[in-house]
């Protein structure tokens, strides 16, 4: 890095194959992007180059991860953690497994570290089971490092908004939010002022707040969740810190970096969402295209609609019999599909728990509970399970169906290969579903990987035009025939 009168050049890295670099102009009330230029390029590796320390994390953190077994930052963590202790506005798109939770609880607890200040962090994600992770992991490292005195609260439906509220008002230190939630409480609150002009206690809290996450990013800026979020961001204060943590870098993501930018450079106003966007680092941007991690074989099999549940109970019995300690996750586009290929596998006597957004929060909690502790080893899911969920030991996922958006896909075979270790993802694939697996290859530039026996599976990376390929099913179990009609019709 250099510098001149006016211009700091930065250099970030991008994955292993991306050097992103940006001039950022430097005025006294404020930093802000001016110009970014994406150079395609191999990067060597950073392995044993950088560590912690160099970073900024402080002994007590670096003591408590090494006897977690974590020695080296990953790519996101060294490139973001300085810019967050520093106090920067950070964009980071990361490879789904990456640390991404780590990278913004890290600087977070060590602030904290320093001085208890009640309303010190926001996280606000897409669902209640990852806002339940995130908590937890949050409040593991308090005990962890003795700071017992740092308060977690979690504000997610299924729970009395009451209670939470009366949480709330006794100052909690980290507050992980969904957005539905915590813009209910504030609706709520606001509507029983005597005086509408005046600030609720929730609004109040929300003003103190130093740290805002947005974890989930692309997930949250969508159109859904609009509305809640608007209202949330409008209650905080503009002197926050904003970071934003996603493993795709979409469109929602990109509109409103840029909106950030140009309400800065124009207006030399508080943007709605971002003050200091001078950082944005990571695996996936719009120029680069999203990525996986190169420790997960990814293939895709052909095959006839009424022949799917057959090859899914086939495929998870066989590699269960092999490999009987593995755990297996089985996502589909919807709740009833859910329900219907747990019946099935439950009657043919595999257990499996389920998770899905009909369920209530409670079945949930135990559905997760089962599944991370392998007393359960299939866990069949919606969508609601694809977003940063973190199942260490998690070796094979199945899409029963090819996702709609390719970004979808990227966080659903995430749940697998994370932190360095293998996965395998399989999807099953129609006649109507071949422009959705064409879709899923582009987004993700896929390199093409080695072919199994089974000469119906065949690499992401090599795929062409396809007419059709007739799947044969003689090779199957009685039972599993006499259930695909079952379970279509």
């Amino acid at each position: 890095m250099f510098q001149n009168k006016m211009f700091d050049f930065f250099s970030f890295y991008i994955g292993q194959k991306a050097l992103r670099t940006a001039y950022v102009v430097q005025e006294p009330s404020f930093i802000f992007l001016r110009c970014q230029i994406t150079i395609m390029q191999q990067l060597e590796s950073t392995d044993g180059t950088i560590s912690f320390k160099d970073i900024g994390v402080c002994p007590e953190i670096i003591t408590m991860l090494q006897d977690k077994g974590i020695t080296k930052p990953t790519e996101v963590q060294s490139g973001c953690i300085p810019a967050i202790i520093e106090g920067l506005d950070v964009v980071a798109c990361a490879k789904t497994g990456s640390g991404k939770t780590a990278t913004f609880l890290i600087p977070i607890i060590q602030s904290l570290m320093t001085e208890l200040k009640p309303f010190y962090a926001l996280i606000i994600t897409p669902t209640r089971e990852l806002a339940h992770q995130i908590g937890e992991q949050a409040a593991g490292l308090n005990l962890i490092l003795g700071t017992s005195l740092c308060n977690v609260l979690i504000i997610t439906g299924g729970k009395s908004i009451v209670h939470q509220g009366i949480d709330l008002a006794r100052g909690p230190h980290i507050i992980v939010a969904t957005p539905g939630r915590l813009a209910d409480l504030l609706r709520t609150q606001q509507a029983n002022l005597d005086e509408p002009s005046n600030p609720s206690s929730v609004e109040w809290s929300l003003m103190r707040t130093r740290v805002v996450v947005l974890d989930e990013a692309d997930r949250l800026l969508e159109d859904n969740f609009g509305a809640d979020l608007s209202l949330i961001m409008s209650a905080l204060s503009d002197r926050r810190q904003t970071l934003l943590f996603s493993a795709t870098f979409s469109d929602a993501v990109k509109t409103a970096v840029e909106a950030s930018k140009a309400t800065a450079l124009e207006q030399n106003k508080r943007p709605p969402l971002l003050w200091q966007p001078a950082e944005v680092i990571g695996s996936s941007s719009s120029t680069v295209g999203a990525s996986t991690v190169d420790t997960l074989s990814q293939f895709y099999l052909l095959m006839r609609p009424e022949h799917k549940e057959a090859f899914l109970v086939h495929t998870v019995d066989q590699f269960l019999t092999e490999n009987p300690c593995s755990l297996i996750i089985v996502f589909t586009n919807k709740c009833k599909w859910c329900h219907l290929i747990g019946l099935m596998m439950n009657s043919l006597g595999m257990k499996t728990v389920l998770l899905h957004s009909a369920m209530r929060q409670r079945e949930r909690i135990s559905s997760l509970t089962l599944f991370r502790s392998s007393q359960v080893r299939i866990l069949i899911a919606t969508d609601l399970a694809s977003r940063g969920l973190d199942f260490p030991t998690v070796d094979v996922v199945i899409n029963h169906n090819v996702p709609v958006r390719p970004t979808d896909y990227v966080h659903r075979v995430g749940r697998t290969a994370r932190a360095g270790k293998t996965g395998l993802a399989l999807t099953l694939c129609d006649l109507f579903e071949i422009k959705r697996l064409h879709a899923i290859q582009e987004f993700i530039d896929y390199e093409q990987l080695g072919c199994p026996a089974c000469s119906l599976v065949q690499p992401f990376g090599s795929l062409q035009p396809i007419d059709w390929m007739d799947a044969d099913v003689t090779f199957l179990p009685i039972a599993v025939h006499r259930w695909a009609p079952v379970v279509l019709f």
